[in-house]
């Protein structure tokens, strides 16, 4: 099941992602296709889920494993568009797309994105596609989608970011050199000296911030999210009572035997890190506050939990909204805008989802979606 793969299963579907042009080129041939029963018990012993749709990108066929492997269940994707018009994960969209509207017939395109299963929760899946004639349908498209796991994804990093990075970085020592001219050209005073400590520490701050977003998470366990939880919310908790804000924090029933596979580490930087960007949000008097619960998805043998925090802060209006996960982004020009991505990075490399709305002068919500296993 997507997002709720073993070590074992994500492991092995990393492996055979490299091999998914080649799985894809037999699964999608099309003399192969009319010999042989691709939608029916054969694509169950196959780590893909094949498919077959019109030009229009109405999904025509597709194998009864569309649930297992990739959580979304075949009935919603039979006669609709559903899979490419509200399944593409948004930034993914446009570029498949496009590389579809060119494909020339009998040739492929094999990518890797994600999609969005019938939990809501991102899929990273290596997707194959190809274009070919029929004398009565005219185009068809068939394609084979294997789950690949977020792991593999996770050590990718984007150069933009990373050039971001080596540019900031070069703000901050460039302002340490100058305070340290200033100190040799005048007397050295307590005020020169405050400000150069400030500018260490906020570099240092800034270097391990961007350590922590450029690595994936490594040593996963089984965690009670509920501990998880509550122990972010205790560590934060002394910062609210210095700045008079109030903290609440309801942890519902329905999460008592709730386990979630993660890196507890990375886990604690991302809630740590959503609850801080609230607390930063709000004045003295306003409040945070945060739920935790079983999300009902309606689904047989899947679960998800949602954590919603919520402040009673300034919101946010629509440009800063847009840009609120975006790396090194911040409306504070003492901040170095790795807080939210970093959350962003963390939940989505454990297979989960993060959600912000926001309304100027009425507050913010973050919204976390994990997926979880009921022993």
């Amino acid at each position: 099941m997507a997002g709720h793969l073993t070590s074992q299963a994500k492991t092995n579907c990393a492996a055979v992602a490299p091999l998914n042009a080649a799985i894809g080129s037999e699964c999608l041939n099309s003399d192969r296709l009319e010999s042989v029963d691709w939608f029916g018990e054969l694509p169950q012993s196959l780590p893909c889920v094949l498919y077959e749709c019109s030009s229009d990108f109405t999904v025509t066929r597709i194998s009864s494993n569309s649930a297992e492997l990739i959580g979304i269940s075949p009935e919603r994707l039979i006669g609709s568009r559903v899979l490419f018009e509200d399944r593409l994960y948004g930034v993914d969209c446009p570029g498949l797309i496009a590389s579809l509207e060119q494909l020339m017939p009998g040739a492929m395109v094999c990518t890797n994105h994600r999609i969005v299963d019938d939990q809501g929760l991102h899929v990273w899946v290596a997707h194959s596609l190809r274009k070919s004639l029929n004398n009565t349908a005219g185009a068809i498209i068939r394609g084979s989608l294997i789950p690949i796991g977020s792991e593999t994804i996770g050590r990718q990093l984007d150069v933009a970011v990373v050039s971001e990075f080596v540019h900031k970085i070069g703000n901050h020592f460039q302002l340490i050199n100058l305070l340290i001219g200033s100190l040799k050209r005048a007397r050295m005073g307590s005020s020169e000296i405050d400000r150069l400590q400030q500018a260490v520490d906020r570099t240092v701050e800034f270097v391990r911030s961007f350590s922590n977003y450029s690595h994936a998470p490594s040593g996963r366990s089984e965690l009670d999210l509920g501990e998880v939880v509550n122990d972010a919310v205790k560590s934060c908790f002394p910062a609210f009572v210095e700045k008079k804000v109030a903290l609440n924090c309801t942890v519902d029933g329905s999460l008592a035997r709730a386990v979630v596979h993660a890196d507890p580490f990375f886990l604690d930087l991302a809630f740590g890190a959503i609850i801080q960007n609230a607390l930063e949000a709000t004045q003295p008097g306003d409040s945070v506050n945060i739920k935790a619960a079983i999300h009902d998805s309606g689904l047989v043998r899947r679960a998800s939990a949602e954590i919603v925090v919520e402040d009673t802060g300034s919101g946010m209006d629509r440009g800063t909204l847009a840009q609120a996960v975006v790396p090194f982004f911040s409306s504070r020009r003492d901040r170095d805008g790795l807080g939210l991505s970093l959350a962003v990075r963390i939940i989505e490399l454990h297979d989960g989802v993060l959600r912000i709305s926001s309304k100027e002068l009425g507050g913010t919500q973050v919204a976390v979606i994990l997926p979880v296993s009921i022993p």
